[in-house]
């Protein structure tokens, strides 16, 4: 016998919760939700009755999951069809107003002032799926070796410095971890601190 869930609308969420609590609690509803219909396919048979209804609109309407063993399938069930047609209804309300604002700024890109219209136009453009106004910033990070950086390298200094060959030594430091700041400054470590008598 098949179940026949049919939920009633319009029952909002407390204002008093955060997103994070909303999307814990419809978690935890579905996890519930799945392991009754888990059940469900080795054969058990659910049925929803007037109390499960009330049960899972209290649920609903208090944002708080009992511990699993208070809850009776029906209820689980019920519960999950409530959460199901109240996230279609949110994504439904966004659509809606989406097509509104959409279809507003259309009528207004033919309004006999050219600065209407161009606002109108402009804001169209910035619409997410037309884009054409959004401001967008392009990286583009091309990887050279290290030896088409020397070229370049030495091609700059033939230019402006008359340096036609530079050499390297053998064992240049591969990192910064590796090189001695001292030896590389000229700095003997024997030398008094600034400030100190000798």
């Amino acid at each position: 016998m098949p179940i026949l869930a049919t939920p009633e609308v319009g029952i909002p969420l407390p204002f008093d919760t955060t997103p994070e609590e909303i999307d814990d609690f419809r978690q935890k509803a579905h996890a519930l939700f799945e392991t009754v219909q888990e059940l469900r396919s080795q054969g058990a048979q659910v049925s929803i009755t007037p109390e499960d209804k009330a049960k899972s609109h209290e649920i609903f309407a208090t944002k708080k999951i009992p511990p699993a063993k208070q809850l009776t399938p029906g209820t689980i069930l019920n519960l999950e069809a409530i959460l199901d047609e109240w996230d279609q209804e949110v994504l439904d309300v966004s659509r809606r107003l989406r097509n509104y604002v959409t279809n507003k700024l259309i009528a207004e890109s033919t309004d006999p002032d050219p600065r209407q219209r161009m606002k109108a136009l402009e804001n169209l453009g910035r619409i997410a799926g037309v884009g054409l106004f959004s401001e967008r910033i392009d990286i583009n990070i091309t990887h050279r070796t290290v030896q088409d950086i020397e070229t370049d390298l030495l091609k700059t200094l033939e230019l402006y410095g008359g340096v036609t060959d530079v050499t390297y030594k053998e064992d240049t430091p591969k990192s910064i971890a590796d090189i001695d700041v001292e030896e590389e400054l000229g700095e003997s470590g024997d030398t008094d601190e600034p400030g100190t008598a000798s």
